[in-house]
């Protein structure tokens, strides 16, 4: 069977992953996370920036080790077999199958608050023209995303400092309820909000078939990635606290921009959030078909969706979009919400995460590796307690599936591992 381009070296596997991780909540979490806890919400990112970093050492331990199309569903077939992998490739599937159409429709309804007209048909047409993007060759595609990478950055940056020269300071003392000390509820609310601002890499980690040194560049990739978007999260949290209880809600930047500069600064933070989402929505795809191909080649789907045209999966990008542009109708037709698609997606990268962190426990004998691994798995087990049980019921079903899925498969098989 035809295999994966190697295309991604550090710059555009940087790029790429960026564009997956860098979401419409770069415009949103800074708002939402002063309005939950005031002057304490720089401490809440430098929290989760230092609580993410350990995981994602994992995911660049093992994806360094295990490069493959199938990302953390490989990883978990090295560390628990078939099972393992088949459950993993669901929890993955079943995540990004809400998750993504949530932020389509992020983007819908900032262009729908400011053009009017139904927020779920712009979201369809971002995620066309993200289709459009991964029908170029993975060479062409590449370049495109390096490319809409570096032009978000420069916009974002240009948000930063823009925002931060033309907002006032606010008065002091700030007016309540930002002024009053944030109970420990309040904190462990806005700490389990923010935190979902720094997950995306464990869908990088389908990317690691493609780098054409993945030993050396995926951590690399990894790494610089994320100490942008900590910087840029950063930044714009301090554009928010700047800005007092202006800077506080879900539409901070658009509240900020059109005080000073009117309808048109309204106008370019909706164009800013369209191209953010766009940029996410062309890498995730990119990334979530190769998890689609990997299953098909695997034979959890059907062997036609793993063929390859011009170095692209065209068949599994085509039914990757096909199925979020379901999602996002079911949304349009009031049967969903994307309250219920974040939560699900939360509880299920949740789950991944906790089984990144014990495959590392069961594949490394390294104390220093081992130890990290313990750190991560208690890590998740907090963030499980602070979330309660709610949302669990889609992935034990997904779950479930798994494992009826891999017992009507026959007996567990050892997955190969790739050539070194």
């Amino acid at each position: 069977m035809a295999e994966l381009k190697k295309s991604l070296g550090v710059t555009r596997g940087t790029a790429m992953m960026l564009n997956i991780v860098l979401g419409a909540g770069l415009l949103t979490l800074p708002g939402l996370a002063l309005q939950e806890v005031g002057a304490s919400a720089t401490l809440i990112w430098i929290a989760c920036a230092v609580a993410a970093a350990p995981l994602l050492w994992v995911f660049g331990i093992l994806g360094r080790r295990y490069p493959d199309a199938g990302g953390i569903a490989a990883i978990m077939g090295h560390a628990f077999g078939r099972q393992g992998r088949i459950c993993a490739t669901l929890l993955f599937l079943g995540a990004v199958s809400v998750g993504l159409p949530a932020i389509a429709l992020t983007g819908g309804h900032y262009v729908a608050a400011t053009f009017g007209g139904p927020a779920a048909l712009y979201a369809a047409i971002i995620l066309l023209a993200a289709l459009g993007v991964n029908f170029l060759s993975a060479e062409t595609a590449g370049r495109v995303n390096t490319f809409i990478a570096s032009l978000v950055l420069v916009f974002i940056l240009g948000l930063a400092i823009v925002g931060y020269l033309a907002v006032a300071p606010a008065p002091a003392p700030v007016t309540a309820p930002l002024q009053e000390v944030p109970s420990l509820s309040h904190m462990g609310m806005a700490f389990m909000m923010v935190f979902f601002a720094f997950t995306g890499w464990e869908v990088s980690a389908n990317l690691g078939g493609e780098f054409r040194n993945p030993k050396r560049d995926l951590p690399r990739a990894m790494a610089l990635s994320f100490a942008v978007a900590v910087v840029l999260y950063l930044v714009l949290s301090q554009v928010v606290a700047k800005a007092g209880v202006l800077g506080a809600g879900p539409a901070p930047f658009a509240q900020i921009f059109g005080q000073s500069f009117g309808i048109g600064g309204s106008v370019a933070i909706s164009a800013l959030a369209v191209l953010l989402i766009f940029a996410n929505l062309s890498a995730a795809v990119w990334a979530v078909s190769r998890m689609v191909y990997s299953a098909a080649r695997d034979g959890l789907l059907p062997a036609p969706i793993a063929r390859i045209r011009n170095d692209v999966p065209l068949n599994a990008v085509m039914l990757t979009v096909a199925v979020l542009l379901g999602v996002v109708t079911l949304v349009g037709s009031g049967l969903l919400d994307m309250a219920q698609l974040l939560a699900a997606a939360g509880q299920n990268f949740l789950l991944l995460y906790t089984g990144a962190a014990a495959s590392l426990l069961r594949l490394e004998r390294k104390a220093l590796y081992r130890a990290l691994s313990l750190l991560c798995l208690a890590l998740v087990a907090a963030l499980f307690i602070g979330r309660g049980g709610e949302g669990l019921v889609y992935p034990a079903l997904l779950i479930a599936l798994g494992l009826v899925i891999a017992k009507a498969q026959g007996k567990d098989r050892p997955i190969a591992s790739p050539a070194e």
